[in-house]
């Protein structure tokens, strides 16, 4: 049975579907006003990987990540009426909306590049404020917030549980968020945060509430979303550990008041992803993205390697030595699971496969050990294993690995048994992603033509709810 540590009970437990054979998950996706760096892609990566593990263990996930497209603030700007994605824009001089698109089809095509699977639903905040409404409306029927000028916050003193997530207590200090003080006046307890923001007319993203003009604060964003798509309660819920207080200790209270549900049963938390020792920052000029990566000789793949060689709540400490190191450790593998006539399409191993399909087993069963893992595939490259069952066992390898560790022709890896020549090019999922936004504007002839332009490269468009189209090749 697959184990997680959970961050509320500080152990390890065991994952017991709430529905028989179906695991909820929900992801704090990307805020999408600028590329993802590398230290992003290594939290989505858990999420990637417990989708692989849940699939192994013989069960069906279903997986919600949410898409942040109308900004939501740092900590320290939390109160104030700047948002990032409004920042960015204007930067850019674009609008909000065509920056938020613009980078959300960047990050799709940067999952595609790291071999995510694709969640099931991927759902939009703007999409979603009725729902944020909804919930603000039934806090504050039962008592349970308070608010002037437009604004609406929660009392956290009257939700039950608060601060068992991140060991948050309440008067230790003042709570992350405060630079404003003729807003902070207007709440009770530094800690309390808000539920809806008043916005001046004019402003890009507003929308007419009970409580005037404005929009939604930053933590009712993913309670709404999840209960929406989840139910009240579900299995899992997936971040990284910088969201532990306030966002998730706060999304987790609302949600818990709201509906009197359980929200998530277990919450799991990616740690931090540091560069040379330091925080990644424009300052450094260490905020590195997949293609600084490949600019310097290490492929998307070569860089998850790199992530599973380190248990997930392992803090990184990412050096371009260390990635170095990583990607000829692939290739080595690869090499060696080559040269011993291991290929992809075999079906049959024979017993002496078993030792090292337990231990492998056993140690992703094991809240996601995937250094251990890798220990075991290591040493089944060097074994004595023939090439039939080698190939049987990076077959199903790999379904939780996803690295590419059989070769299917020269240079060529195969990833979850699909050979490379197999997966879209990126030119390919370009053009499919640029189809997406027009089928959601609605330009449909130029949906239509796109299309015809990705079965002329040889693939055909498999079109999914609320997520990036999928691609097959014909």
């Amino acid at each position: 049975m697959l184990s997680l540590y959970d961050t509320v009970s500080r152990k390890k437990i065991p994952l017991v579907p709430l529905m028989q054979d179906r695991v909820g998950i929900y992801t704090c996706g990307p805020t999408v006003y600028r590329y993802v760096h590398i230290g992003n892609l290594r939290t989505y990566l858990l999420t990637d990987l417990i989708l692989r593990a849940v699939r192994f263990a013989g069960l069906a996930p279903f997986s919600v990540q949410n898409i942040t497209d109308m900004g939501h603030m740092h900590q320290e700007q939390l109160e104030q009426t700047e948002d990032k994605v409004v920042a960015a824009a204007r930067a850019a001089g674009k609008t909000a909306k065509e920056i938020a698109e613009f980078f959300t089809e960047a990050y799709f095509r940067d999952c595609r590049r790291m071999h995510f699977l694709p969640s099931d639903v991927y759902p939009r905040a703007s999409a979603h404020v009725p729902e944020m409404i909804a919930v603000a409306k039934e806090l504050e029927r039962q008592g349970v917030t308070y608010g002037e000028g437009g604004y609406l916050y929660f009392d956290v003193t009257k939700a039950k549980g608060y601060g068992e997530l991140s060991g948050a207590v309440l008067g230790e200090g003042e709570a992350a968020g405060r630079t404003d003080e003729s807003i902070h006046l207007r709440k009770h307890r530094p800690e309390d945060f808000s539920l809806w923001l008043a916005a001046d007319p004019g402003r890009e993203f507003l929308w007419d509430s009970p409580w005037g003009p404005g929009w939604p604060g930053w933590h009712i964003e993913c309670a709404a979303m999840a209960v929406k798509y989840l139910g009240t309660e579900f299995d899992i819920h997936v971040g990284g550990v910088d969201l532990r207080f306030p966002h998730h200790e706060n999304s987790r209270a609302m949600a818990m008041t709201a509906t009197g549900g359980r929200f998530a049963s277990v919450w799991v938390h990616a740690a931090h992803l540091l560069v040379d020792g330091h925080k990644m920052s424009k300052s450094l000029a260490n905020e590195y993205t997949l293609d600084d990566l490949d600019a310097r000789g290490a492929s998307p793949l070569d860089f998850r390697y790199h992530c599973l060689t380190l248990h997930y709540r392992t803090p990184m400490n990412f050096t371009w030595e260390a990635q170095a190191a990583s990607s000829k450790a692939l290739s080595r593998l690869r090499e060696a699971f080559d040269s011993r006539g291991a290929t992809a399409g075999a079906t049959v191993a024979g017993g002496e496969a078993e030792v090292y399909r337990r231990r492998f087993r056993e140690a992703i069963q094991d809240d996601l050990n995937a250094p251990r893992a890798i220990a075991v595939v290591h040493e089944a490259a060097r074994s004595g294993l023939s090439g039939e069952a080698l190939g049987v066992l990076a077959g199903e390898w790999d379904q939780v690995l996803g690295v590419g560790l059989l070769k299917t022709s020269p240079g060529k890896a195969a990833v979850d048994g699909v050979p490379a020549e197999e997966i879209a090019p990126g030119e390919v999922v370009d053009l499919a992603l640029r189809r997406d936004r027009c089928r959601r504007e609605k330009k449909f002839p130029e949906a239509d033509a796109l299309r015809e332009k990705i079965r002329e490269a040889g693939y055909e468009v498999v079109d999914g709810k609320d997520e990036p189209a999928r691609l097959k090749k014909l």
